[in-house]
């Protein structure tokens, strides 16, 4: 039996505690990540940002996140 890795996958928060993202939005990890801090890292450099909720962090893809700012939240 052989185990390879199956990587990390980082899923949009949503624009609001209350909607889910529109697109089902998700980071996958990539040939280099192997850690769900390294895929949030590529995320960033995607243009995701993570913001503290009380309790966790939340990530959010650029269309959530351009929705959030334009007064959708």
């Amino acid at each position: 039996m052989t185990a390879y890795p199956i990587g990390v996958e980082v899923s949009c928060d949503g624009p609001d505690e209350h909607t889910d993202c529109p697109q089902s939005a998700a980071i996958s990890a990539r040939f280099s990540s192997r850690t769900a801090r390294q895929v949030r890292a590529d995320g960033r450099a995607d243009g995701w940002t993570t913001r503290r909720i009380p309790g966790r962090l939340r990530d959010v893809c650029p269309d959530c996140t351009g929705a959030r700012k334009g007064g959708a939240a």
